[in-house]
């Protein structure tokens, strides 16, 4: 299949706009994304930095519902893992309460629930060029994730919903296995993409008085 190469486009959101509002959106609908859309997601992500220029961001698009399926219960185990023992009592933070919490929480259950429904599945891969363990993956990450934040920001200026999640990705041989990668790629990231069933509006954030310093942390 011939990959078009993609331009930025006039009609976007502005850059800020999409950052104070770009909200992980969980809940979305079954509707199908356009595939311009979605390879447009991907250009988005590889026009990031990477560490020495090496440019080894690798990007899955998974449409296939047993690829979905499979994913989706991947995820799953990883749901129940980390969020078993919150599920009754999430508990709060100084800057989310303990409603609010619940709410994320129940958003994140959804979307165990329904992800192997949801449109499309992005998945943020790395291709090391020589067998991948779990040093390079843990180095990896700094020439990946400004790419997965591409995608989110350029998810948002297109109006559609997406929020990344690392869950579905704990067993990386199991992961290998359902994607077929070579033993040189490693999964980072799985992105969830599709239209919301919420609505966007501005992220809350602690203040800068709270988290910026200069020169030195007093």
């Amino acid at each position: 299949m011939e990959i078009e190469e993609m331009t930025a486009d006039d009609t976007d959101m502005g850059l800020f706009d999409a950052m104070y509002h770009c909200r992980a959106m969980r809940k979305l609908d079954t509707k199908a994304v356009p595939e311009a859309h979605l390879m447009k997601l991907v250009d988005a992500a590889n026009q990031a930095p990477s560490g020495s220029n090496m440019q080894s961001g690798r990007w899955m698009i998974v449409r296939d519902p047993a690829v979905k399926e499979a994913l989706a219960e991947l995820n799953r185990a990883g749901v129940e893992a980390y969020i078993g023992p919150m599920i009754d009592n999430p508990g709060s933070l100084p800057h989310q309460d303990q409603e609010k919490r619940t709410r994320m929480m129940q958003s994140v259950l959804w979307q165990m629930e329904h992800l192997h429904e949801l449109p499309a599945l992005i998945i943020a891969c790395m291709d090391f060029g020589v067998k991948a363990d779990a040093a390079m993956m843990a180095r990896g990450g700094g020439s990946i994730w400004p790419g997965i934040q591409n995608l989110l920001l350029a998810a948002r200026a297109l109006g559609l919903g997406a929020a990344p999640t690392t869950l579905a990705l704990q067993d990386q041989a199991a992961v290998a296995k359902v994607l077929n990668l070579p033993e040189t790629m490693g999964a980072f990231c799985l992105i969830p993409v599709g239209y919301p069933l919420g609505k966007f509006g501005p992220v809350t954030r602690k203040p800068l008085s709270e988290i910026l310093r200069f020169d030195q942390w007093d």
